[in-house]
């Protein structure tokens, strides 16, 4: 903090400028002199150049010797702000450069930037719907003023500052008002806004809020006669009648309009979280004595950091990376940084990552919220629980609910520090909230280390940077600031003996810390004449690194405190006293005289409850310290100890994991009877743990069944090669469920593995062996019924496959084996293109597996079935409605469906491709999917989503865009059967840029496996043959377009009832012909079932074959339609490309037709937006309007990020303020 010997710096400039020093008061000399330092004060950490300076006190006409008047000015001032300062010194408040000043003043010390807080702050609160909270922020803030702002100052920059602090002032106040009247304080504010009106008599807004608050008290005649005086003075002053706000208000009040009258606050609809505050105990320590700790340098970044957090006070998230060498001060800097968070109404919730949390998923966000089956918040503990179950991704999406609705509370700044020890887990949702930071007032700041081999972090970083985050790379301090520092450690100026000594530490805050304490503990420093130096014989003694200097310190401690020290290493960075006690086999009061040895050497941090390390390396090396054939021995004592007290299983089986020795009998018999909490909570520790048991386990031992049955499932889970162990787990199996769990997984892993024959092989009878217990059968079953669809290459072998499977299926009356065959009648149907016979087998199964939970996969797989069938038949309507049916089993089953992409392209085809990229954007902005094994996104599903991306980008001519999704799409080369029915729209979208780059050849080779049926039998090719034929004629090679037709007309031929296929066939009949009138034909039938894409590339064609034929009134018209369309869907590409092909025959665009659609500002919101921002301005979370709407809550979290981008704002905030700005009668027309 900024400060002369007589203390910190104070300002007040909302009244006659004022400046404190500590407790006095000081002068600042003359008015000009007084106004320089106003300029400097409300631009305080930032370098204002001389000119404006000079522009601020004297505007265009500057005198000659206004230059020097400014040197003169700062003279002045540093004499009054830092009278002790040296003439040659350039470090203080006032600072100068090259081109000119900075004044260093923290914001909390400048009442003005501390007024904008709290009106922000109010302001938001007053969006949320917390009006007594509003009140009060914002009567906080309006207390800040002793008058006229800046009163006195001379020069247009203070008369400019002077009127906008005045109108905040004023627009504060009539926020105040309305938190008041939703609050219910009518009477009061009728009184207090009388006067205001009478201060200012022209201001509608302060006169509509003084009708209401006198209707709202009883006192409706006097309402009146306001708006009767207002309307006489507007008319009589200024010649206009009163604006549509005031008049509003005096309608309602003629009218008696309940609407007027106080509304209650709704409630939401979903549960709320209680305000967080989660923060390690040592880490809690520091902050309450950041004040007290000895930091330098690091100006930029801590005033930063201060910035952030007044902006996310104010609604504005933010994401900040902070990387730098272990001991450069990563950790100091949040702590000086964040240390008022909490008091200026943040909530703070922060994580200290270890070596050990990368075993462990999710270990260290769920530690930064405050997740734990005994947090006293149930909604934590109940998703503690849920975070360790075999499903992985429905607690993440729980979790990020959770960090919504606690940003609906109040702002929340989220730490993580030592990413680089963090799980992969946890740095993907902490990636995912990354994108969040768009539109929650969520601060999100990870400190770490350089970790080039983390592929995960590089990925975040990257992330944070384009998200318009912040990224500090943390250099050593310079040697000033190692000698200032020195100066603070020692209290006196360093001689050059210990200068030279520091100089070792190259800068690094930790290291000269360490160093210097070491010297004055040795009580080597002496302290002459003021200067404090060591006798040249040091150099030589000095630690050479900061291991070594950590080590030195160390030395001072007794033996027994040492020990102690090393069993609390062993644990971690935290433990308590009854841990450490409990793995030495001692009693607590025992070790008590040890904690106060370390806590007096600033070794240890007392937080209370639990005892920590002051510094991450401190722990490290003690660790360090114990030979590596004694840590195995103790981290095995410490296990069974910590489990005799009743420790965490994951922390028992941390110390199990580390001891090399870990397969006695205790092990053994812990291991299985904690089997199940070891695998949820920890797989992959789980697998090594059960695998080494299970080496020195007896034969015959019962603890051998249970871990290798165990160590099977945890396999499976992960994806791993389980044959082996699974035929060893089934041979010794004893318990016929396990048996039967046994046979079903080894059964599952020879189908993955591609051993069809050996899994039906090994399945056998079970399925009908009434010594397996009922529901292992029926599992049996249905996986059997997994096994018979067979594959595509012979559509009869398969259809009379899931025929004799139906009607074996049909004898038991199993819902799932009957279900699965008729899906398989609907792949055969599909393929041969009948969709209505698909239709009607797929509507079978649904009804056959019902609404039961059980079957809530399969039924949604079904719903993705019809909806794929009811767009082929172009009934897109239907197709649409049993999307939401989808969704709604996705929202409360399977919230990793993976429904956007199906969604994103129902929307490509019919012409709603922001909806599209909205879909797309949940996931691309969530990254790879989370999971405790390091899964990815399936390679169908990523191939379809960076092809639709790219698509719709080229077609926009977003060329970077699209560039982006193609590069990426690069990493799913198409080699299965589902990656290449999947892979259609991403080789468009390669065809695409190679013609907008001029090479219609490559373009066309690029779609050459659309035209062989074998490559992928359930591709839609007839969609975009139309397109292929379009460029073939274009370049003459006919033979090439007449191949496209063959297979358009093949595949139109089997359409039961003609759709889609018959009328691409049509387009391209009548391109090869010239001939219009079967490209209108099929423009018609497009227009009529919804498909605008197709419409507006047919009607496009049509134009041009309409022109061929000197029809140009009716290529007019047709050219027309077809730029309406394009424009709607912001498809620039194409509507160059349309004028293109007609300007040839002279047809242009009609004046009147709009080429392109807004793309930003209210007008460029959709009516789904549109209703979205009004939710928001209720108040509402966006888990609130997700549950309103019925959508996925990060479908609404991408929904306000775009209305942000269009409305160019940052914050929710600013949503609130602009529809309110437009009144209800406007958003009624706009949502309408």
């Amino acid at each position: 903090m900024p400060a002369s010997a007589n203390g910190p710096l104070q300002v007040a400039l909302l009244g006659p400028l004022r400046v404190w020093l500590g407790q006095d008061e000081i002068s600042l000399g003359p008015p000009r002199q007084r106004a320089v330092f106003a300029v400097l004060a409300l631009q305080a950490n930032h370098v204002v150049p001389r000119h404006e300076i000079i522009n601020a006190l004297w505007g265009d006409r500057p005198p000659a010797s206004a230059e020097g008047s400014v040197y003169t000015y700062i003279s002045g001032l540093r004499r009054s702000l830092e009278p002790q300062r040296s003439r040659r010194s350039n470090d203080g408040v006032l600072i100068s450069h090259s081109a000119g000043y900075t004044l260093r003043l923290p914001a909390e010390n400048l009442d003005v930037k501390v007024f904008d807080r709290l009106r922000e702050q109010g302001r938001q609160q007053l969006a949320s719907g917390d009006h007594e909270g509003a009140v009060e922020s914002l009567d906080a803030a309006l207390g800040l003023w002793q008058g006229e702002a800046l009163a006195g100052i001379p020069g247009p920059f203070a008369q400019l500052q002077r009127e906008r602090l005045a109108e905040l002032r004023i627009m504060t106040i009539e926020h105040r008002s309305t938190a008041m009247l939703a609050h219910g304080s009518h009477v009061e504010l009728a009184a207090e806004l009388a006067g205001l009106v009478r201060e200012f008599p022209l201001r509608e807004s302060l006169r509509a809020l003084l009708m209401t608050a006198l209707y709202r008290s009883g006192r409706p005649a006097e309402a009146l006669e306001v708006f009767r005086e207002t309307r006489r003075a507007l008319v009589e002053e200024l010649g206009i009648e009163p604006g549509p706000e005031l008049s509003r208000v005096h309608e309602q009040i003629l009218a008696n309009d309940p609407d007027l009258d106080p509304t209650p606050v709704r409630k939401s609809l979903v549960r709320h979280a209680t305000p967080l505050s989660i923060v390690p105990a040592y880490v809690n320590r520091a902050l309450q004595q950041s004040d007290k700790r000895r930091y330098v340098g690091r100006l930029a970044e801590s005033t930063r950091l201060q910035e952030l957090v007044a902006e996310v006070l104010a609604g504005r998230g933010r994401s900040v990376w902070i990387e730098g060498e272990p001991g450069i001060g990563k950790s100091e800097l949040l702590t000086v940084a964040l240390a008022d968070a909490g008091r200026l109404g943040c909530q703070l919730a922060w994580a200290v990552a270890d070596e050990l949390s990368q075993r462990f998923p999710l270990q260290v966000m769920a530690e930064c919220l405050g997740i734990d089956t005994k947090a006293p918040d149930p909604r934590r503990a109940k998703l503690a629980a849920t975070l360790h179950g075999e499903r992985s991704t429905e607690p993440v999406d729980q979790l990020l609910e959770l960090v919504d609705e606690l940003c609906a509370i109040s702002p929340l700044i989220l730490v993580i520090d030592d990413l680089q020890w963090a799980d992969e887990a946890s740095v993907l949702v902490w990636h995912r909230l990354c994108a969040a930071t768009r539109q929650l007032p969520l601060l999100l700041v990870a400190a770490t280390r350089p970790a080039p081999d983390r592929v995960e972090l590089r990925q975040l970083r990257r992330a944070v940077e384009s998200r318009d985050g912040e990224v500090f790379l943390l250099e050593p301090l310079t040697e000033l600031e190692t000698i200032q520092l020195l100066r603070e450690i020692v209290g006196a100026k360093p001689g050059p003996v210990l200068r030279e000594i520091a100089g070792r530490a190259a800068g690094n805050p930790l290291y000269v810390q360490e160093i210097t304490g070491t010297l004055l503990r040795s009580e080597t420093v002496s302290i002459t004449n003021g200067t404090a130096d060591v006798p040249a014989s040091s150099i030589s003694q000095a630690p050479r690194s900061l291991v070594a200097a950590i080590g030195k310190r160390l030395e001072f401690l007794s033996s027994p405190t040492r020990e102690v020290l090393r069993w609390g290493a062993l644990l971690g960075l935290e433990f308590s006293c009854t841990e450490v006690a409990a793995a030495m086999g001692r009693q607590a009061f025992e070790l008590l005289d040890a904690f106060e040895e370390a806590v007096s050497a600033d070794v240890l941090v007392d937080a209370e409850v639990q005892m920590a390390f002051r510094h991450p390396l401190l722990r490290q090396a003690l660790y360090d310290g114990i030979p590596k054939a004694a840590r195995g021995a103790l981290h095995r004592q410490a296990a069974e100890k910590l489990a005799q007290v009743g420790a965490r299983v994951e922390q028992v089986a941390e110390h199990l994991l580390a001891a090399s020795t870990a397969n006695d009998r205790w092990v053994l018999e812990w291991l299985a009877e904690h089997h199940v909490a070891v695998s949820n909570r920890a797989p992959l520790i789980a697998i090594d743990l059960f695998a080494r048991a299970l080496e020195t386990c007896p034969v015959g031992d019962p603890n051998r069944e249970v871990l290798l049955a165990a160590l099977v499932k945890v396999l499976f889970r992960a994806g791993r090669d389980t044959e082996n162990k699974a035929r060893q787990a089934l041979a010794i199996a004893t318990d016929p469920y396990r048996s039967a769990e046994m046979r079903q997984l080894l059964v599952a892993t020879l189908y993955r593995k591609g051993e069809l024959a050996a899994a039906l092989d090994t399945l056998g009878n079970a399925a009908d062996d009434p010594a397996v217990p009922e529901i292992w059968r029926s599992r049996h079953r249905s996986l059997a019924a997994n096994f018979q669809r067979g594959d595509l290459s012979d559509l009869d072998a398969t259809q009379k496959s899931a025929d004799k499977a139906y009607a074996q299926a049909v004898t038991t009356g199993e819902p799932y084996p009957i279900a699965h065959a008729l899906q398989t009648m609907w792949l055969v149907e599909t393929v041969q293109r009948d969709h209505v016979r698909a239709l009607e087998h797929v509507d079978k199964a649904l009804e056959v597996v019902g609404v039961d939970p059980e079957f809530s996969e399969f039924r949604f797989d079904l719903l993705d079935n019809r909806t794929f069938t009811l767009q082929n038949l172009d009934r897109l309507d239907e197709a649409e409605t049993t999307m939401l049916e989808a969704r709604q089993i996705a929202a409360q089953h399977l919230p990793s469906s993976g429904l956007q992409v199906a969604e994103a392209v129902h929307y490509f085809w019919v012409g709603r491709w922001d909806d599209a990229m909205l879909q797309l954007q949940t996931l691309t902005e969530d990254g790879p999917a989370i999971s405790f094994y390091g899964l990815r996104e399936p390679g169908p599903a990523a191939l379809l989503s960076h092809g639709v991306s790219a698509l719709i980008a080229g077609h926009r001519e977003d060329g970077k865009t699209a560039a982006r999704h193609l590069d990426a799409a690069e990493e799913y080369a198409p080699s299965s059967g589902a990656e290449r029915e999947n892979v259609d729209f991403l080789l468009i979208a390669r065809a695409l840029a190679a013609e907008q780059r001029g090479e219609p050849e490559k373009s066309l080779s690029i779609m050459d496996p659309i035209l062989n049926p074998g490559f992928a039998p359930l591709m839609l090719r007839h969609q975009w043959l139309p397109i292929m034929v379009r460029l073939a004629v274009e370049l003459g090679d006919l033979d090439l377009a007449n191949q496209a037709l063959a297979v358009c007309r093949d595949e139109a031929a089997k359409e039961t009832r003609p759709a889609r296929a018959f009328a691409a066939a049509a387009r391209c009949e009548g391109l090869i012909a010239g001939d219009p009138e079967p490209v209108m034909a099929a423009g018609r039938h497009y227009r009529e079932v919804g498909r605008v894409v197709e419409l507006a590339a047919a009607l496009e064609d049509a134009a041009l074959l309409l022109a061929q034929r000197n029809l140009l009134k009716d290529a007019q018209c047709a050219l027309d339609e077809a730029i309406q369309h394009f424009a709607g869907l912001s498809a620039r590409w194409d509507i160059r490309r349309a004028e293109s092909r007609l300007r040839g025959f002279g047809i242009r665009p009609s004046p009147d037709i709009s080429v392109f659609h807004p793309a930003e500002g209210w007008e460029a919101l959709s009516r789904d937006e549109v209703r979205i921002a009004i939710l928001v301005a209720e108040g509402r979370s966006n888990p609130d309007i997700a549950a309103e709407l019925g959508l996925p809550r990060r479908v609404v979290q991408s929904h306000v990020a775009r209305i942000l981008g269009k409305l160019n704002a940052h914050s929710r905030v600013a949503i609130v303020d602009e529809v309110r700005r437009r009144g209800p009668e406007s958003l009624q027309a706009d949502h309408a």
